[in-house]
């Protein structure tokens, strides 16, 4: 049987034609059967099987180079607005979507360019140039109505080997015909919050090169956006280019940005080049607050202390880092403390044991709870939260005892979201598995709205944290119940194998 895909095909129909294709055959249909022997496939039926036949019907070696050629054919047949649409949003990310340079790069292979925005992207200078000649040269331009600086020096593409230089020399030579480096834009996604071009370079396109470039130019570092992104990097060197050129350090919440990342070659820079661990941040929380709640071990404790960090200092409550030691159940880092003035406050029972359970203290919890049977029914919402902020920070201990000892298991933390979603997305497979296992539901809601497959999704392709396992935790939540994604393109590869072996 040979096939042709049509002018406009979808990869969802494709894959629907093999799910189907897989469930004939499971249902012994004669006709479906014999598409499988015309290829020599034998059971036990798989769907990866089904769709090498539903390849080979459209004249393609393999399952993926089937998608590489919808790809390709939905590039050539999308209308050019369309088409230039579609790959800025893939080049730049949009709204909370990272960049996807690899598939911006497959459509912009697939057909001619013909508009400057798409040569931009690319690092095509010259033909950028012969583009918008005629035209206002540094005119916003379609389709994000922005500067045509901003495509080059957003270009996720930079992320690409192939890419980086030419992009660099783009950025460079728009900025030698007069583009003005401290230009602004709007993602679609978030039209009343103009972003500089500067942050286009730290956080979309990651280039140091072009931050370098900019700055040169005389980009404003001091935009309330790049130094705060450029503290999320593994490369501390994006922060020394802004500093070097004169970016500060307050209100910026830039090193707690850091702090929200386990980079102790980043904290050292952070700390070199003239953050104050002292500053108040919100709620009057300091740098060694912050970096307990956030779950940083005792040598990032340690570091913050050895430049400065005040272990009295209290947040608008009154809590000093002490108290926020005891509350993560961080001993190791309590007792790196000083004291007199630094020591935790008096707690009472319900405080105590919470502590307790924090510290995976199972000993000193049951004898308060012996004491009093009541005690988990009692605990305030302040209190409650610890369960998913134990989870958050991957203390499988302690909430293997929280749970041990009755707490609540949906109860919800930081972004509203409870454990099982913070485990998801942070790609922890045991902590989803402890979690499913005292009744967590795979539908529980964050504070976005999304569900914890949600969180798993979000984190694996825009904020994956280092050691994460989706693959693992995607497979946990499907065999909990969870419907699978429809829409797998924008999935990494072995999540979409995690899908397809459950179809």
């Amino acid at each position: 049987m040979s096939r042709a895909l049509p002018p406009l095909p979808h990869p969802d129909h494709l894959r629907r034609q093999a799910k189907d294709l897989l469930r004939a055959w499971r249902a012994g249909d004669v006709a479906a059967l014999a598409r499988a022997s015309a290829w020599q496939l034998q059971p036990p039926w798989q769907l990866a099987a089904a769709q090498f036949v539903i390849a080979r019907e459209h004249q393609q070696a393999s399952w993926p180079r089937l998608m590489a050629a919808v790809d390709a054919r939905r590039a050539t047949a999308l209308d050019e607005a369309d088409f230039v649409a579609e790959t800025v949003a893939l080049a730049l990310g949009r709204g909370w979507n990272a960049p996807q340079p690899a598939r911006a790069l497959a459509g912009l292979a697939a057909r001619p360019v013909s508009h400057p925005a798409l040569a931009l992207l690319r690092g095509q200078a010259d033909e950028a140039l012969s583009l918008l000649s005629g035209t206002a040269l540094h005119a916003n331009l379609p389709p994000w109505q922005a500067p045509p600086l901003v495509y080059a020096a957003a270009s996720g593409l930079a992320r690409l080997d192939s890419h980086r230089t030419a992009l660099e020399h783009t950025v460079q030579t728009l900025l030698d015909h007069g583009a003005d480096p401290n230009a602004t834009w709007t993602d679609p996604d978030n039209p009343g919050q103009p972003l500089p071009v500067l942050y286009g370079a730290v956080a979309r396109s990651r280039s140091l090169g072009i931050v370098e470039r900019l700055l040169a130019a005389g980009a404003d570092p001091n935009d309330n956006e790049s130094l705060y992104h450029a503290a999320e990097r593994d490369d501390p060197a994006f922060m020394s280019a802004l500093v070097r050129a004169g970016a500060r350090w307050t209100g910026t919440n830039a090193l707690f940005r850091q702090l929200d990342h386990e980079h102790p070659a980043g904290l050292a820079a952070a700390l070199a080049l003239g953050a104050d661990p002292n500053e108040r941040g919100p709620g009057g929380r300091r740098a060694l607050h912050h970096a307990l709640m956030r779950g940083r071990g005792a040598d990032s404790v340690r570091r913050l202390l050895d430049h400065g960090a005040d272990p009295a200092a209290p947040d608008d409550v009154g809590f000093i880092a002490a108290d926020y030691a005891v509350r993560a159940g961080d001993r190791a880092s309590l007792a790196l403390l000083p004291t007199p003035g630094a020591a935790p406050r008096t707690m009472r029972d319900e405080e105590a044991f919470a502590a307790a359970c924090a510290a995976a203290d199972e000993a000193q919890a049951r004898t308060l709870l012996a004491r009093d049977a009541k005690l988990v029914s009692r605990l305030p919402p302040h209190l409650l939260r610890l369960l998913p902020e134990q989870a958050q920070r991957g203390r499988h201990d302690a909430v293997a005892l929280m749970l041990a000892l009755g707490w609540p298991v949906a109860v919800k933390g930081d972004w509203d979201a409870s454990a099982l979603n913070q485990a998801a997305f942070r790609g922890d497979a045991a902590m989803v598995r402890l979690l499913l296992a005292h009744d967590a539901h795979w539908d529980e809601r964050n504070g976005y709205g999304g569900n914890v497959v949600g969180s798993c999704l979000h984190a694996a392709c825009n904020e994956p944290v280092a050691g994460g396992d989706y693959a693992a935790v995607l497979g946990l939540l499907l065999d909990a119940g969870a419907p699978a994604p429809e829409d797998l393109d924008a999935l990494p590869s072995d999540l979409q194998d995690v899908i397809n072996a459950r179809a």
